[in-house]
């Protein structure tokens, strides 16, 4: 296929949400500067020179400092002339390493299409810059524009600890012109009433097993103890996603995983895809989901009927259903609306835990967690200036050393006693500030001489590059546990194998092919079809395009491994 009608293709159907889309953005004109030679190939990060101490005549001699052009938004106007900014500016070129030249755009237009398409066109961009992973992105890149970083990466302590799934789904065609920029992956889970539990007897549910019996309980044990039929197990509503969180604890891949011929295959093709739809509908048969049951609402509580994202809202805090699958951070609202409200005896105190959260139930597969794309944007490298691995290697060792823990502290926090103090407890409290005496305490400028710093932060630190100080996080204990569970999961994501790759027949097709599939997914779990009505939709999908789409994808994941 020609590029130009790639990009038509690619173009017309960006706005779509689908398995493979994209996100599109722009970028601001920028002038950039030619780079100079550099050396600053460590991989490790080092600590800021100690201006107290005398330099060591042995010491071996600092790379030459590369410079280089950062093209970054800014949420607000940005007061470049404050003596804040100016010291920041000047404190991270000497951690970095760096002559780093800053050129802002303001957030609202950095992303438009006629700056950032324009500039990607032409080529006119700066060293490094924010991108969206969309078509004219991805057109420039394939053209020679940025750099392929895949190869490089795992030689940065911090860019190291990029995890597989955001990996993928920050690739494209096998190559990673950027660096993504990190944002929850494991963010999804479930979350159920502990004091329903305990009136039950029933013990914190591990398994699948201890899952469904806990929710057969929910709906038919009574739980809130008040001698009437008004409760259900899970609570959901129309969003199609509780599936695939669910789907992922029986095996079932993240849309393409690969089979036992190494080649990519979508879920609906494999034999876990419809384990898990049966193990659905017996929750369905069981009456253990909301469904229109008269106790719980009627017909208009009936989950197909539920505005999706509501389930929260109407049936979990309403205290109608006990249980519900969705992001934790929507679970752990209905903790703290409990709280709020001062319901169950929900404190923020310790034991004051009411609605917990979990990452995943395991169905004998182990723990196995559906994550979130895991990025926001990507940091790309062009070539333009950069046009040596030596040098490339300089600008990665710039944006590795940007995660360390003392460098985010300097651009997030600023100054201990000027920006900052700790508060009793050792964390950071930023300024302004007012003590319990009174005492008030104004960082010296305006607090937006940071603005837009952070733009260019991957956010993966290795543990050994810790921040020294942060602010606290959490505090409450649903709070405490949800951080807890975004760390720790982590390693149970499972990856999409086939988000850094298109098939251009599935962009143009795939709205009806998803349409399929969704229909006849939901009609099996509602049992409305049998599973040979089931079987046969699997196969109208295939033969409609399934199949061209499996065989794109193959091409160009084979290729990519070449």
């Amino acid at each position: 296929m020609k590029k130009t009608l790639v990009n038509k293709v690619i173009a017309a159907v960006l706005a779509g949400t689908m398995i493979f889309s994209l996100a599109a953005c722009g970028d601001k004109p920028a002038d950039t500067q030619p780079t100079q030679g550099a050396t600053a190939t460590q991989a490790t990060a080092t600590k800021a020179p100690d201006p107290t101490k005398a330099p060591d005549a042995t010491a071996t001699p600092a790379p030459t400092p590369i410079a280089i052009t950062i093209s970054l938004p800014s949420d607000e106007e940005h007061l470049e002339a404050n003596e804040l900014y100016d010291k920041l500016v000047a404190e991270l070129n000497t951690y970095l390493n760096a002559n780093i030249t800053w050129q802002w755009q303001d957030q609202a237009t950095y992303y438009d299409a006629e700056h950032l398409g324009l500039k990607l066109s032409t080529g006119d961009v700066a060293d490094v810059l924010v991108v969206g992973k969309d078509a004219s992105f991805l057109s420039a890149a394939e053209d020679g524009l940025f750099w392929d970083l895949a190869p490089y990466i795992d030689d940065y302590d911090n860019l190291a600890t990029i995890p597989e799934a955001t990996r993928q789904n920050a690739s494209a065609n096998g190559k990673l012109y950027g660096l993504p920029r990190s944002r929850t992956l494991a963010r999804n889970g479930l979350g159920y009433r502990l004091d329903w539990l305990n009136n039950l007897g029933l013990k914190e549910p591990t398994t699948w097993d201890a899952y469904t019996k806990m929710l057969h309980e929910f709906t038919y044990g009574d739980p809130d103890q008040n001698g009437v039929d008004d409760t259900v197990g899970l609570g959901i509503d129309s969003w199609t996603g509780v599936w695939n969180i669910m789907m992922t604890w029986f095996g079932v891949p993240n849309e393409w995983g690969i089979d036992a011929n190494g080649e990519l295959i979508y879920k609906v093709m494999t034999p876990e895809y419809k384990t898990a739809l049966k193990a659905f509908r017996e929750l369905y048969e069981d009456g253990v989901i909301n469904i229109g049951q008269e106790g719980i609402g009627g017909a208009d509580y009936d989950f197909i009927n539920v505005r999706a994202g509501k389930a929260r809202d109407n049936i979990l805090r309403t205290g109608l259903a006990g249980s519900g699958v969705q992001v934790l951070d929507d679970q752990r609202k209905v903790q703290t609306y409990f709280v709020d409200q001062g319901l169950y005896g929900a404190t923020n105190e310790e034991g004051g835990l009411v609605y917990t959260l979990q990452g995943y139930v395991d169905t004998g597969l182990g723990a196995l967690c559906y994550p979130t794309t895991g990025m926001n944007n990507l940091i790309a490298i062009s070539t333009k200036n950069i046009k040596t691995e030596e040098q490339l290697r300089a600008v990665l060792n710039v944006l590795n050393k940007i995660n360390d823990g003392v460098c985010l502290n300097l651009i997030e926090y600023g100054w201990e006693g000027e920006t900052y103090d700790l508060n009793s407890d050792g964390y950071v409290r930023l300024w302004p500030a007012t003590d319990d005496d009174g005492t008030v305490h104004e960082p010296v400028a305006s607090a937006k001489y940071k603005n837009g710093f952070n733009q260019v932060i991957p956010y993966f630190t290795a543990e050994a590059n810790a921040r020294p100080v942060s602010t606290q996080v959490g505090g409450t204990p649903v709070t405490d546990l949800e951080q807890k569970l975004y760390a720790e999961d982590i390693q149970y994501c499972v990856p999409n194998y086939g988000a850094s790759y298109t098939s251009y027949f599935y962009m143009a097709k795939g709205s009806d092919l998803d349409a399929i599939i969704n229909d006849a997914q939901q009609a099996y779990i509602r049992c409305e079809i049998d599973e040979a009505a089931l079987d046969a939709a699997i196969q109208q999908w295939w033969d409609a395009g399934g199949k061209t789409v499996t065989q794109e994808m193959n091409k160009y994941f084979k290729e990519s491994k070449k």
